[in-house]
């Protein structure tokens, strides 16, 4: 499994993007747009805040601090206030430190 991020650029006056066409051609014809696109939709937030606790299984060996700090933050827009993960003796340092 290998993750993919895709990103656009917006304009001064766009808050987000309205619709989302993924292609495999290179380049399209000047004029034309892809065939299929789906509406991107921006949830509505609740007004009152709930604590919300994540646990994930033993972290062990080497983890890429780099992905770490993505995935930490990818919790924290998700709303995430704890995560608790139990740590194995062999866990690397520098990981150890990004939870520090």
């Amino acid at each position: 499994m290998q993750e993919y991020i895709y990103s656009c650029p917006l304009s001064d006056t766009d808050r987000y993007p309205t619709t989302l066409s993924v292609t495999t051609r290179t380049k399209l014809d000047s004029g034309s747009s892809p065939a299929t696109s789906m509406p991107v939709e921006v949830p509505t937030r609740p007004k009152t805040k709930k604590p919300l606790t994540v646990c994930v299984h033993v972290a062990y060996k080497h983890i890429e601090p780099v992905r770490l700090i993505e995935w930490l933050e990818f919790q924290r827009m998700l709303g995430v206030s704890l995560i608790g993960v139990y740590l194995m003796s062999d866990f690397s340092q520098a990981a150890t430190t990004v939870f520090r």
